[in-house]
């Protein structure tokens, strides 16, 4: 049985070769790449070290890395969930905006997929890298939806309900003249609101492109 478990390590320990982060054919969505038959493998090895018998050196070489293993799924698990979440802020009438920040990220997170292993020597830069990378979209993100908020659907909401007219709330008399005069007073007020507004929109606009 030994040199078959020792025969299952060294399958499981190919297993250690494999890209970081993989994605789904079908629904195009990232998950990271790592062997549970690795951690079943720690277990056996540490069983069989506590009652006395040899492991093969391989296994000892894995059982020596579990917290780094354990630290990087864990890590991998964590920045694939925050790539979900923040790219789930984008706002459809926004992406097209964001389309060459969200190429940038993907071009971070490819070493994942096409270069790094878990034996790899470099995966503490690669998730600093895209930890920086997550946090300049986000960031980027917020200030996009706070603009397309706050800055121009509020403004295109207000310019929607100007009224041009107005017409007396009280039972008072006016002739044509002073009603033309009254019209035009507010008009005039009404005027500048609308065009402070649109300056408003447009300078939001020039920010966002």
């Amino acid at each position: 049985w030994r040199s078959k478990w020792s025969g299952e390590v060294e399958k499981a320990k190919a297993g250690l070769q494999a890209t970081l982060i993989i994605r789904h054919p079908e629904n195009n969505k990232l998950y990271v790449n790592f062997d549970s038959e690795i951690l079943t493998l720690i277990r056996e090895a540490k069983c069989l070290s506590r009652i006395g018998i040899d492991i093969p050196e391989s296994a000892k070489i894995v059982l020596l890395q579990e917290d780094k293993f354990k630290m990087y799924n864990n890590e991998l698990q964590f920045v694939l969930k925050e790539y979900d979440r923040i790219v789930n802020k984008i706002r459809p009438n926004t992406k097209s905006l964001l389309v060459p920040h969200l190429e940038d990220l993907e071009y971070k997170l490819r070493p994942g997929m096409v270069t790094l292993t878990w034996t790899s020597m470099n995966i503490d830069g690669y998730l600093h890298h895209v930890h920086q990378g997550l946090a300049k979209l986000e960031q980027l993100i917020i200030n996009i939806n706070d603009i397309m908020e706050n800055r121009i659907e509020n403004n295109l909401k207000t310019l929607s309900k100007t009224v041009l007219v107005d017409l007396p709330q009280d039972s008072h008399t006016y002739t044509l003249e002073e009603f033309v005069e009254m019209q035009e007073n507010w008009i005039s007020i009404e005027s500048k609101k609308l065009i402070s507004k649109n300056q408003e929109v447009e300078g939001a606009v020039e920010d966002l492109i």
